[in-house]
């Protein structure tokens, strides 16, 4: 802890940033997570922006049904009230021979839950489905949608809009190239949907993905993320483009996100949406596609049997991998994207090393921890087994509020210091976490890079601990409201530790 301290007190008297030019950014009282260097004017000693994995929980589904099967997926879940309701397509591929076939056309299915963790598969009586009526003739599924191109790529969202229509509140887009593009669906409950548009609304991309929609409440409008070559017509790399609309009708042609300082990387789905603890930032969970040549390495890798059906079947579905992602952004067209994986396929035992598994799952949502009184973690799922009806699911994973991302420095320590800032509040609060050797301390300086009396380094109280809500405090007073709307600068001094994100807020 000397060490540490000593370490405080010589950063104390030499460190000190440039005065850079413009105007400070309001950041009021939102929450600002880590994902991205846009506030920060420096980072020194051993301090750095760091990916974090999620957990690995419970499995949640089994596709396991008749009209499900082994290439089921691309699941969206919408928290909705006290409700989880859960999207998916479900399909099936034969295998047994060369070449890949069809066992049966797809489907949209629905699952809901009470808690985002024990989930049920209705019987909702809407469609037909061979073996599935009982004795009073009544249709025993959870089919929610079949026949057309949409049922391979459906994705529901509901519509926070407050001009949406009450027939539309849940609203979804669907199609491949078949359909010529993406079409659009309309339900009053999620459960019962009917065609919106006429025709195809974004015909540019290629979209044998999923493909996902949302409001944007921010910038007030509608925001489409779609599947997209880079030269067009399934040539070049796999991309991602995004389109907008201000009435879910009339849509702009998509354009390519751009992704600075990131090598190209191919992509299949996005996962892209504002996130609900901070809005201004959307956040994306892309599956990124790697293509493998033929080695005898690669036919070692569990399940071998399955892995020589699918080479001789189509060579790349048996060698390629897929894996997951993250990236941020703040515009939604340039995106922060970290190149390090933020899902790995895993021990090679577990047979995930195969293309087509490790897709995440579209939204994020809480659940309650699994131990009692700590916070609520964020629910994720991501699919696995694929290609195996026996072991086709959905597993769901956690992470930490915030901890996608953190500002994180090791014992030795390290800083950073924020490009001017402009909030209100009268409290400055931080989720992080530290060892038991390790210390937070947070200062609050001028424009000039010069600490505010009061608010100085030496008048920090020492934090450590691991909370998602803490409050900081300077000789044991916390209230900062006198700084309110003035220009400052934040210095984080960090030993052993992360912080996920600040906010300030009302006492």
């Amino acid at each position: 802890m000397r060490a540490c301290l000593k370490y405080f007190m010589i950063v104390a008297a030499s460190f000190q940033v440039s005065v850079t030019a413009g105007e400070p950014i309001n950041i009021g009282s939102r929450r600002e997570l880590f994902v991205d260097q846009a506030l920060t004017e420096r980072l020194a000693g051993s301090a750095a922006l760091t990916l974090h994995q999620p957990v690995p929980r419970e499995i949640a589904l089994k596709f396991d049904q008749p009209w499900e099967g082994n290439a089921s997926g691309y699941p969206t879940i919408i928290h909705d009230g006290d409700l989880y309701r859960m999207y998916y397509r479900g399909h099936r591929y034969i295998i047994d021979k060369p070449p890949l076939r069809q066992a049966q056309s797809e489907v949209v299915c629905y699952a809901e839950s009470r808690d985002g963790m024990l989930w049920t598969k209705p019987h909702l009586g809407l469609f037909d489905w061979p073996g599935t009526q009982n004795n009073s003739g009544k249709k025993e599924n959870n089919i929610i949608w079949r026949d057309g191109p949409e049922t391979h790529n459906f994705a529901p969202f509901k519509d926070t809009n407050p001009a949406c229509p009450p027939d539309q509140r849940y609203k979804a887009v669907g199609g491949t190239v078949t359909s010529k593009g993406l079409l659009t669906f309309k339900s009053a409950d999620g459960i019962h949907w009917s065609r919106l548009s006429d025709g195809p609304v974004v015909t540019k991309g290629s979209f044998d993905s999923h493909n996902t929609v949302f409001w944007d409440q921010d910038r007030q409008r509608y925001v489409m993320y779609v599947r997209f070559f880079s030269e067009g017509d399934f040539q070049g790399l796999r991309l991602i483009g995004m389109s907008h609309s201000t009435d879910f009708k009339t849509w702009s042609e998509p354009v390519g996100l751009k992704y600075p300082n990131s090598s190209p990387q191919q992509m299949y789905t996005n996962q892209i949406a504002p996130y609900h603890r901070a809005p201004h930032l959307l956040l994306g969970f892309p599956t990124r596609y790697v293509a493998r040549p033929l080695t005898k390495h690669v036919q070692t890798l569990d399940p071998v049997p399955l892995r020589a059906q699918l080479i001789a079947a189509d060579q790349r579905v048996g060698t390629d991998l897929t894996d997951g992602l993250f990236m941020s952004s703040r515009d939604g067209l340039s995106f922060d994207r970290q190149d390090e994986a933020f899902l790995r396929p895993g021990p090679q035992a577990a047979g995930r090393w195969i293309y087509g598994d490790n897709y995440q799952s579209y939204g994020l949502f809480e659940t309650k921890s699994d131990q009692p009184g700590l916070p609520n973690d964020i629910s994720l799922h991501f699919n696995e087994g694929s290609w195996r009806d026996a072991t086709s699911s959905l597993r769901r994973y956690t992470i930490r509020l915030d901890g996608f991302m953190s500002l994180h420095a090791p014992l030795s320590g390290g800083e950073l210091v924020t490009k001017p800032l402009k909030f209100a509040g009268q409290r400055l609060s931080v989720n992080y976490s530290t060892s038991a050797a390790g210390s937070l301390r947070v200062e609050i300086q001028d424009s000039a890079g010069q600490p505010i009396p009061g608010f100085s380094l030496a008048d920090a109280d020492e934090l450590y601990g691991d909370s998602v809500d803490q409050t900081c405090a300077w000789k044991g007073a916390p209230d900062v409201g006198r700084l309110a709307d003035q220009e400052i600068r934040l210095r984080i001094v960090l030993s052993d530790g992360d912080v996920f994100s600040y906010q300030f807020t009302k006492l």
